[in-house]
């Protein structure tokens, strides 16, 4: 699994399918999936198109394939390599190989949840939108805020130097329980809880941003880089920029 101990999708399975069975989710430009697709034992280089909770969509360069053919998935990220089972859905034959539509056949949950936290990353990612102007309140005269939206749960806010067209100056990510803070002038990234945020007001203090304990510091901080690197182009491409600063 790519991750242990958060995106644990055990027990929705069956509503994250029911969600979201229907889209279909185009990885960013930048976001590093690559992916092979293996036929009767031939692995062949593919163009991924997107990911959907059911499977996946390929272009693939050469002799084109057979509707229901078995086949295998490979996908890489970061050096992380993953098998997923599948059988070919849909075929369009193209003047130079074929663009694919793949249907998962997942063996057991762990497989299945595994995929769902690859795609999952993609999807909070692209759901960001902007929120209007007029529904943001302003309250530092020295700073401009702006307010993305997405997934439930999940907010990008940001800050610019005055107004509007100010320098960008830092973010909050917040993601259910955990949130992830980054500042032009300290260049890295902070992370915090909701309780530990809680616990600070109850003492009327600031809470403490920086690392978290174990396992889950790491995970919190690669799924921001990869949400990060999903960015729909509703989001400014220089916040874009200045967010995925803090991915490298």
């Amino acid at each position: 699994m790519l991750f242990s101990r958060i995106l644990d999708f055990k027990e929705s399975l069956a509503r994250q399918k029911e969600q979201r069975q229907a889209r279909r989710y185009p990885p960013g430009r930048n976001f590093p999936l690559m992916a092979t697709i293996e036929v009767e034992g031939e692995p062949r280089n593919a163009k991924l198109l997107d990911l959907s909770v059911g499977g996946a969509g390929l272009q693939v360069a050469g002799p084109s394939y057979t509707v229901g053919a078995e086949a295998k998935l490979h996908l890489m990220i970061d050096n992380r390599w993953m098998e997923f089972p599948c059988h070919i859905a849909h075929l369009k034959t193209l003047p130079v190989g074929a663009r694919l539509g793949l249907a998962a056949k997942f063996d057991n949950p762990d497989t299945e949840m595994a995929f769902l936290q690859l795609l999952q990353p993609i999807v909070l990612g692209s759901a960001l939108r902007p929120v209007s102007l007029e529904e943001v309140r302003q309250d530092d005269p020295t700073m401009h805020k702006q307010v993305f939206t997405g997934m439930p749960g999940t907010e990008l806010t940001v800050w610019r130097q005055y107004d509007s067209m100010g320098e960008l100056a830092s973010f909050l990510w917040e993601m259910n329980d955990y949130l992830v803070r980054g500042d032009a002038a300290v260049g890295v990234m902070q992370l915090c809880t909701r309780a530990r945020m809680e616990n600070a007001a109850r003492k009327k203090r600031a809470a403490t941003f920086g690392k978290l304990r174990g396992v889950i510091d790491g995970e919190i901080r690669q799924l921001f880089r990869w949400t990060m690197l999903n960015l729909p182009k509703e989001v400014p491409g220089d916040i874009r920029s200045f967010l995925q600063d803090f991915v490298d």
